[in-house]
């Protein structure tokens, strides 16, 4: 048997060993049988009113119980792949089509001789073939069990298997009924009216040992699982239903007739219980297993989703480091060349420019300190603080910066500044990190452009904003980039970070306003933003009116 094979038969616990306990209350209800059987012998022969409708409930009872019980073996044997259970389930559709044709044939019940052209001594062959078949059914299955199991081959014809078993059987049925009806005058009279004849015990006692032997059969097994204990349980019913019904009693409906046949439906009732128990069980088990199953999801989800939020801290900490690392660069970069102005000074001893210098030098230290206060607010998800600021000069501030870092060679520069879009309500200091970093990466851009010009320019735009836009000429921007240049650690340069711009576009996007980045006709890129427009200040307003006058 393959692992798989195995695990499937161990999911099925009528497969699995009986216990002890499992033992216990089949051997009791034995020994219940036996007492009732024992305290009915006396009376068996005890003539009782004929009731006729007795018969097909009793029938019905039969036929219902054995489809569903067979019904139920075929899909274990569909599970397990045991041919065993495969006979045991053809053995249970056939006691329930010979139950069926034995209340069609039974005499003065739906005609007087009974219908499908039954004789005299049809309903009773009929009886002794239905009691002899099971049995012999079951002693093929105790010899199949403890034989070996299907091959693989046998085994992926389930279905096959399984429609061979039906028409085998119903045809066996069809053909004992044959036998029973129309051949019935071959057969040996056993029936006179309403009693047994003397061949009557030679045939009955040669079903009951068919029983008898099927029981021993199933006891010989070398180990019991619980589906073995209860055709036990089974057989020793049958034993007893044969008894009181057809050598014991005298002949129809005494009280032997009516006490063996209650034994059998009792009997055919053990097997369907047994797996109705096991299919309620096995439900039980999957409704626990699929919520301790579902427990574990929403375990494993919470320690997936803590592990996530832990990355997630740890990346925002490498944006902020990197972050930080990006925008400070650029004032420790003009310190450091306003430094080395301030030492060529002290050399030329030019005293005045050298005191501008110094103080540049310490205006971009500041500036050092804003920007880390304003990273700072950002992490903390801070409020930008706005206030009117005038644009051009932010703009000429911000150039001013950039022009330090293009050394390598000359930029053409042009600024195109709208005097409609000079004010603005902003955070100076962010927007001079936007405009500082658009314009230094246009400047390293150009790097090895044959024409290194950048176009400045600022109008005003829809809904009371100003669109500032930076041209350069390099060599632009591949689309499927330029669709992500704004995420973090997105560059296009061997040695950038790719934070700068994922900064600036937060940035803007804190003042209400939009980044985006279209092709430069002529060549290159070009950044745009736009920020909220605003009136002059009510001083700057005042002056200008004096001036006027």
């Amino acid at each position: 048997m393959t692992t798989e094979a195995r695990a499937e038969r161990l999911a099925l616990l009528s497969m699995l060993p009986a216990t002890r306990t499992e033992r216990r209350w089949a051997l009791g209800l034995v020994l219940l049988f036996l007492l009732l059987f024992a305290a009915a012998v006396p009376f068996a022969r005890v003539p009782l009113k004929p009731m006729m409708a007795f018969i097909p409930s009793y029938e019905a009872a039969l036929v219902i119980n054995d489809i569903v019980t067979a019904i139920l073996l075929f899909s274990r044997f569909a599970t397990a792949r045991s041919a065993a259970l495969l006979v045991l389930a053809g053995g249970y559709f056939f006691t329930a089509l010979m139950a069926a044709i034995h209340a069609l044939s039974f005499p003065g019940l739906y005609a007087d001789t009974g219908l499908l052209g039954a004789g005299p001594q049809s309903t009773a062959w009929l009886y002794m073939f239905w009691h002899g078949g099971f049995p012999l059914a079951v002693i093929v299955y105790a010899g199949l069990r403890r034989g070996g199991d299907m091959t693989e081959r046998e085994r992926r014809g389930a279905g096959l298997a399984i429609a061979a078993a039906l028409v085998v059987v119903a045809g066996l049925v069809a053909g004992l009924a044959a036998l029973a009806t129309a051949g019935h005058d071959g057969l040996p009279v056993i029936m006179a009216g309403d009693h047994y004849t003397p061949v009557m015990i030679f045939v009955v006692s040669t079903v009951w040992l068919l029983t008898f032997v099927a029981l021993l059969v199933l006891s010989r097994l070398p180990q019991h699982a619980v589906l073995d204990l209860w055709l036990m349980v089974v057989m020793a019913a049958w034993l007893f239903d044969i008894g009181l019904s057809a050598v014991l009693n005298g002949g129809r409906f005494d009280l032997g007739f009516y006490a063996g046949r209650i034994f059998g439906l009792v009997a055919a009732s053990f097997i369907l219980i047994m797996l109705l128990v096991e299919i309620s069980v096995l439900y039980t088990r999957l409704v626990r297993s699929m919520e301790i199953e579902r427990q574990e999801r929403e375990r494993r989800l919470e320690q997936v989703q803590s592990e996530l939020i832990h990355v997630g801290r740890l990346s925002e900490m490498g944006q902020m480091v990197s972050a930080l690392a990006h925008e400070v660069t650029q004032p420790l970069t003009a310190i450091g060349n306003y430094i080395r102005a301030a030492q060529r000074l002290i050399e030329l001893g030019e005293p005045l420019k050298l005191r501008a210098t110094l103080e540049k030098g310490a205006d971009q230290v500041m500036r050092a300190v804003q920007i880390i206060q304003h990273l700072r607010d950002y992490v903390k998800k801070a409020e930008a603080e706005r206030k009117v600021e005038d644009l051009s000069e932010a703009i000429d501030e911000a150039w001013a910066l950039a022009v330090i870092s293009a050394r390598h060679r000359p930029v053409d520069v042009r600024l195109d500044l709208d005097p409609e879009a000079s004010w603005a309500f902003i955070d100076k200091i962010q927007i001079q990190q936007v405009l500082l970093n658009v314009m230094r990466n246009a400047i390293e851009a150009m790097a090895e452009s044959p024409r290194c010009a950048l176009v400045i320019a600022s109008e005003p735009a829809t809904d009371g904003m100003i669109e500032i836009t930076i041209a350069d000429t390099g060599p632009g921007i591949a689309e499927a980039v330029r669709a992500k240049l704004f995420q973090p650690f997105v560059t296009t340069k061997a040695e950038g970070m790719g934070v700068g711009l994922s900064i600036c576009h937060s940035i803007i996007e804190a003042h209400g306003g939009r980044l985006w980045a279209t092709p430069n006709p002529g060549g290159g890129t070009v950044f745009h933003f736009t920020v909220q427009t605003a009136s002059p200040p009510e001083a700057m307003v005042q002056d200008q009116m004096r001036g006027v006058a």
